[in-house]
């Protein structure tokens, strides 16, 4: 049985990266600034299964020909995911547009979307999104792009400071941005940092 249209939709998934991203965040301003790359992928790979957990799907790790992770639900792959630290110029979107999606009965069965998680330079982060934007216009299915905006900052091991994070939804040739979030948990009013 195929997963309701309604259910698992990008914008959901976009509320839980959010809550997920700085409910377990790995750093705060003082004390743990030593957060390295490894952190934040280990960070985001607990992101998607949290968030596969909640949605009723089971996360596959480093499937698909080599997704990050594949959100499963009992009829196949429902959600195809790569993240990447050094921005959009390497292989995942490449990878998320022609991901061969698993299904036991054969179908041609097509992914719900695919999410691409992306870090960005702050100046940068408009460019980028056309780019994705320009190269997405033909796929078969929806992509999520969650990009993750950062400035230097020598106070933290990464050489980063996180400053927003930008949600868009791609779909047949057109984007919208679905909200725009501080990326540390210290700027969002009345949180317990």
């Amino acid at each position: 049985m195929p997963l309701p249209q309604h259910w698992a939709k990008p914008e959901d998934f976009a509320v839980l990266f959010q809550y997920f991203w700085h409910r377990d965040f790995p750093i705060d301003q003082e004390i743990a600034v030593g957060a390295l790359r490894i952190d934040w992928t280990i960070h985001v790979g607990i992101i998607a299964r949290s968030i596969a957990d909640l949605m009723g799907l089971v996360a596959r790790f480093e499937r698909g020909g080599r997704k990050d992770a594949v959100l499963r639900s009992i009829d196949g792959d429902e959600i195809a995911i790569e993240w990447e630290w050094e921005g959009i110029d390497g292989n995942e979107l490449k990878k998320l547009k022609s991901h061969k999606v698993w299904t036991k009965e054969k179908n041609g069965k097509k992914l719900k979307y695919a999410v691409l998680i992306t870090y960005a330079n702050a100046d940068n982060a408009e460019s980028d999104y056309e780019k994705v934007k320009h190269y997405w216009e033909d796929s078969n299915w929806p992509l999520l792009l969650i990009m993750i905006e950062s400035e230097k900052d020598k106070r933290f091991a990464t050489g980063l400071g996180f400053k927003n994070i930008r949600f868009y939804l791609l779909d047949s040739g057109k984007g919208r941005l679905l909200r725009t979030v501080p990326a540390v948990p210290w700027n969002i009013e009345s949180s317990r940092w």
